[in-house]
């Protein structure tokens, strides 16, 4: 059987780890692995196996698909982890967020999530008045047209704000994705965030939620819906104060890094246990006592 690192056309980025542990990150739809940040590298100084899957249609420059095809491309690309893989992780961006929860709700080879700026609710305060209309333009047939990022991108940090804008500028692209999302792709987000939204309640795996208070693009509110609705037995939250929606990038980007890393480790830890308990107690038997006549 040929592995996944052999096959270089399946994903963005791949490093094989030792641990025994596979992480799949998710950045935002059409967004680019330097979206992570930091987590990248601190998953390797772990020895994680960590990729970053090419999922057509989702991904950047990779066409047109359906939301649904995007989801069973990513539960095939972790069942093919879990064959040589021990346990599997899944840390997604923005709408990557949302991705990650659709596959762990079909798929239970998932341990944990990881869920940074989740999206459900476009309601942030520079979300323009006119985005809940964009749908029902796509309904009625008018697709030729793109929604354009805009200042502040995500970002509070004003030097990193600042040079965005000029990438985006000057090439309508910047480091961190595209600047134009077109019609199809945000129709199906949308399709994506109504399906997800229905089956939260199958989700059991340790979940991480990281997300800043003042985010432009989702407000608390969206956080707030995954955590009355799933069903891990472990959900941690984490508020961020200094940071926009992309927190991998932003002034908070080492704490959100170092949050990940020691949450998948912790997991990781609590899995070992958990085998470790059920392996070494012994079945206990009760025994009756009391004599027959």
């Amino acid at each position: 059987m040929t592995s996944i690192a052999e096959q270089p056309d399946r994903y963005e980025t791949f490093y094989q780890g030792n641990t025994g542990h596979a992480v799949v990150l998710l950045p935002g739809l059409c967004g680019s692995e330097l979206e992570m940040g930091a987590i990248p590298r601190l998953l390797k100084q772990s020895n994680h196996t960590y990729t970053i899957p090419r999922i057509k249609g989702y991904s950047a420059h990779t066409g047109l698909t359906g939301y649904q095809e995007w989801i069973d491309s990513v539960d095939q690309f972790v069942t093919d982890l879990s064959q040589t893989h021990d346990s599997i992780s899944i840390a997604g961006l923005s709408m990557g967020a949302t991705l990650a929860l659709a596959v762990a709700e079909q798929n239970s080879k998932v341990h944990s999530l990881v869920i940074l700026s989740p999206v459900f609710l476009f309601d942030g305060w520079s979300v323009p008045w006119y985005y809940p209309f964009l749908a029902l333009l796509y309904k009625i047939g008018i697709r030729n047209w793109h929604f354009k990022e805009r200042e502040p991108f995500g970002v509070k940090n004003v030097e990193l704000r600042r040079h965005i804008q000029k990438a985006v500028m000057a090439n309508s692209v910047s480091e961190l994705g595209a600047a134009h999302l077109p019609a199809v792709h945000l129709y199906q987000s949308l399709e994506l965030v109504k399906a997800t939204k229905k089956e939260l309640s199958s989700i059991t795996a340790d979940t991480l939620i990281i997300h800043a208070v003042d985010d432009e693009t989702a407000s608390p509110k969206n956080p707030e819906i995954i955590i009355d609705r799933i069903s891990s037995e472990t959900c941690r939250m984490i508020w961020l104060g200094n940071s926009y929606h992309m927190i991998t990038v932003d002034n908070e980007r080492e704490v959100v890094a170092n949050e990940v890393n020691n949450f998948i480790n912790q997991t990781i830890e609590k899995e070992k246990i958990v085998d470790r308990l059920s392996i070494d107690t012994p079945s206990l038997v009760i025994k009756n006592r009391n004599r027959v006549s």
